[in-house]
């Protein structure tokens, strides 16, 4: 019987579809995992906007929260995170009141463009006084902090921008935590509050920014007074803002755009502009959204390599059955008709009422031959239910009841077909070779109609169901063949999905500047298969910074990775990117004068003393000339791009390092003489040159957590020479080099020691209900390589009796039984997860542990053998 492409071949396309995008959009999207310090990134799903409840757990037990994820989220962008502490009348443990009141609703009011991540603990002690219970040191204003933390590594956030904020009682504790933790907070506004003015000199450095309504009553306007004044005294400069007209909710006017915009750069100027490198009235470009044309500027081969090894591959497909829904080989089938020929005579057939039921029981991916990759789907336990059958002809026919087809009962029918990878004009294309499908004669079975009904001599209801059943029988090449026919569409469907689109999280894993960073589209430019796995070459084009006035001629920049042939044949997963691209890149940037940043806004602080009066007053003898009221600016100016290269130091086993090279940059410096000046006066220029090795590593942050390391080797290479302005005339002439040298010495090494340019977090690969984590990064000229494998499963006996237990896995029978001594471990390589049972007292335990990770058994009153828990250090 011919029939049309029914919903359910519809489905076996699908399940089909999702496995091999899955597999072949693998490489690009890791590197959205393999950059961020915090595992925002971490997450295959995609992350709820808006505002999301969310649970905090520790001793006390659960702890409801808040927090708002801004609508346009995207994992590769970092994100301010405001800390909002509520009033006294917010406190309990709804999880809801702390945004019905202060910064909650005004958030609301602008959801759709509010560009930060908030957070919005609650208090639950209601016994505290009111103004306490926030104060740094309570119960709940310890645990307000540890949520922070469980944001900040949830989401991808800047740790260099945690704002502080609370209006009343929340005022005090944002007055309390900023003396506590002055140097966490990049802003801190406190509203109706109040403080202890002994912390005053704690608070000095912290930017600040207080608010009172003149007419409250409920917090006098002299709290906030009090606190302003005494920070004062001690040599800060917070801002305080007394709103004539407002009361205790002071809030309705406090946040609004100016603060928000103070929030996100309290330290910023924006003045005229000034010669010589620096210009302190510099924009840098504004952010373009997806509607901004791409225009093309510059074009890298080889910038990225991914290695799809056999090994990773399985993991891949072993995934694929836990992301298709329970519901997706379910459905109903339209009428179908046919024509058949009985005893010489003519009869019209029609299978009415169809409905169908089956599961996706695995999958397989292999690379087994030179171009040549093979998917194949099992399907089991396929019941398709016919109600009626009509059968007519001429003076002749029948009415039969429900039959019933089933197809993979014992054992999964595989659909197979092999696919040859290639490159077609910048899109990877999938050549289909040849299709498998044979239902075996063991594995289906056809039941006969519950019921015949006849008209006409001859016809008989035996004859009927016995005809109809051969038929069916008769037809299984057919429906082979109808399955088949379904891959060529199938194909041409899966190429519309290969995408690579989510590029720029590609140069986030090498950009080592604070600034500006280009568009970018990653394109395939080579694909092998061979009979280890699949190995891909992406290039990387590059959009003009301005698409209105782009180059005349698109850049081309020939190979800087490795020759696709020449990629290591790893059978799991490997990443290589190469650090080699930063120079064009880098140089695009310098050529449209927009690598430059002022050294106040560079994440970490370290480069702060190069814009401190007093500091370079010891460099320049000649500001101290102009006393107290001296502003400077300064930035960094990149005049020549990055490069890197291999080292010179010998490698060894545990030494790989590369080399990070500045050939040459600058501190450009303006000033402004007193408070009343209006323009910025340029200064003096710091010329320099820079280099250092650069050694990657990996460390354990946890047992299920794993981190890359830059270990920036001894002490950076810094060489240059400082000058005055030209047009400046000093009154003191002398300039100390090498105390400015030592300053900016200390300023990178700072930075790349302490800062963000020193170990980033990446999560495992989430595969379904398993995973993959990294487990080396190494330099292997001209790339940096990151390789993933199956992650370790640990059991530990900390009772002090023997243990014995079994193991199996989705696709294997049970393994053991395993004896583990007390204060022993056992340690099993699973993508998957693992069931886990033990017989204790005659009675089975069951339970399912996740992959890669730690569980241990402990004793409990009067369990002395011990309970399986999860290991507090995962």
């Amino acid at each position: 019987m011919q029939t049309p492409r029914t919903r359910f071949l519809f489905a076996i396309r699908t399940a089909l579809l999702v496995c091999c995008v899955t597999l072949l959009t693998a490489g690009p999207a890791l590197q959205a995992q393999t950059k961020t310090k915090t595992p925002e990134s971490t997450q295959t799903a995609p992350v709820k906007t808006g505002f999301v409840n969310a649970v905090y757990k520790d001793d006390a037990g659960e702890h409801r929260y808040v927090v708002f994820v801004p609508l346009d989220y995207n994992p590769a962008k970092k994100y301010p995170v405001i800390l909002f502490l509520h009033g006294a009348g917010e406190r309990g443990n709804d999880g809801l009141k702390q945004t019905q009141v202060g910064l909650g609703p005004i958030i609301k009011q602008q959801e759709k463009t509010f560009p930060f991540i908030a957070v919005f603990p609650q208090a639950e002690n209601m016994k505290e006084r009111l103004l306490e219970g926030w104060l740094a040191d309570s119960s709940d204003g310890k645990r307000a902090l540890q949520i922070l933390n469980q944001v900040l590594q949830k989401y991808s956030t800047n740790s260099n921008q945690q704002i502080l904020t609370g209006w009343s009682m929340g005022g005090y504790g944002a007055w309390s935590m900023a003396a506590a933790f002055p140097n966490r907070w990049s802003a801190v506004v406190p509203l109706s509050g109040g403080g202890k003015t002994e912390s005053a000199a704690q608070l000095k450095d912290v930017p600040l920014w207080a608010f009172h309504g003149a007419k409250d009553r409920v917090v006098l306007p002299e709290e906030s007074q009090r606190m302003i004044d005494a920070v004062k005294k001690a040599g800060g400069e917070p801002r305080f803002t007394l709103v004539p007209d407002a009361g205790h909710d002071v809030w309705k006017v406090a946040y609004s755009q100016p603060l928000f915009d103070w929030m996100q750069n309290p330290t910023q100027q924006i003045d005229p502009a000034a010669p010589l490198l620096v210009k302190p009235d510099r924009k840098q470009p504004a952010a373009v959204d997806s509607e901004t044309p791409f225009v093309p500027a510059l074009m890298i081969n080889d910038a990225v390599s991914v290695r799809l090894g056999n090994r990773f591959l399985q993991s891949l497909a072993d995934a694929v059955p836990s992301m298709v829904p329970a519901d997706m080989l379910e459905g109903r089938i339209a009428d179908i008709q046919d024509w058949t020929t009985a005893q010489g005579r003519s009869f019209s057939v029609q299978f009415s009422g169809i409905s169908y039921k089956g599961a996706l029981e695995r999958a397989a991916v292999e690379a087994y031959a030179a171009g040549t990759l093979n998917i194949q789907l099992g399907i089991k336990d396929v019941n398709l239910y016919i109600s009626n059958t009509y059968v007519t002809g001429n003076r002749h026919s029948a009415v039969a009841g429900p039959i019933s087809v089933s197809i993979g009962h014992q054992r999964p029918v595989w659909l197979s077909f092999d696919v040859r990878p290639f490159i077609q004009g910048d899109q990877l294309k999938l050549k289909l070779i040849r299709t498998r499908f044979t239902i075996p004669q063991d594995n289906w079975y056809v039941s006969g109609p519950a019921g015949v009904s006849t008209r006409g001599i001859g016809m008989t209801s035996e004859k009927v169901s016995s005809g109809l059943i051969d038929g069916i029988y008769g037809s299984k090449g057919r429906i082979e063949d109808e399955v088949k026919a379904i891959v060529p569409g199938l194909v041409d469907e899966l190429e519309k999905q290969l995408s690579f689109s989510e590029a720029s999280q590609v140069v986030d894993a090498v950009w080592p500047l604070p600034v500006y960073q280009p568009r970018i589209k990653l394109w395939p430019r080579e694909v092998v298969t061979d009979k280890q796995g699949v190995s891909l070459n992406f290039g990387l084009t590059v959009a003009a910074l301005d698409p209105t006035n782009p180059p005349a001629t698109v850049q081309q920049v020939n190979a800087f990775g490795t020759p696709v042939n020449e990629i290591p044949k790893v059978t799991d997963l490997q990443v290589g990117v190469a650090p080699g691209i930063l120079k064009p890149l880098t140089e695009m940037l310098v050529k449209e004068d927009v690598a430059r940043i002022p050294v106040l806004d560079i994440p970490g602080h370290s480069f702060d003393p190069l814009a401190d009066p007093q500091t370079l007053q010891q460099v320049f003898p000649d500001l101290k000339q102009y006393g107290d009221g001296l502003q400077i600016w300064s930035e960094l100016v990149l005049t020549r791009p990055i490069q890197v290269e291999d080292s010179n130091k010998p490698k060894s086993a545990s030494d790989d390092p590369f080399r990070f090279v500045v050939p040459r940059a600058a501190i450009s410096m303006a000033i402004k003489k007193s408070a009343s000046d209006k323009q910025w006066t340029p200064y003096a220029e710091f010329s320099l040159s820079l280099s250092q090795d650069v050694d990657p590593e990996i460390v354990d942050q946890s047992f299920s957590k794993r981190a890359i390391r830059l270990d920036w080797e001894g002490d950076s290479r810094i060489g240059g020479l400082a000058r005055f302005a030209p047009d400046y005339k000093p009154q003191e002439k002398n300039i100390d080099q090498e105390k400015l040298r030592s300053l900016v010495q200390a300023a990178w090494d700072g930075w790349t020691k302490q800062g963000p340019a020193s170990v980033a977090e990446i999560p495992d690969i989430e595969l379904g209900f398993g995973r993959y984590r990294i487990q080396q990064i190494q330099w292997s000229a001209p790339q940096l390589l990151a390789t993933f494998s199956v992650p370790e499963l640990k059991i530990t006996n900390g009772t002090k009796q023997d243990i014995e237990y079994e193991l199996k896995s989705p696709y294997s029978d049970w393994g053991g039984p395993y004896k583990l001594k007390p204060g022993e471990s056992h340690a099993f390589d699973a993508a998957m997860p693992l069931t886990y049972r033990r017989k204790i007292d005659g009675q089975l335990h069951v339970f399912t542990l996740a992959s890669g990770s730690h569980f241990e058994f402990l004793p409990e009153a009067g369990h002395p053998e011990g309970v399986l828990y999860e290991a507090a250090d995962n």
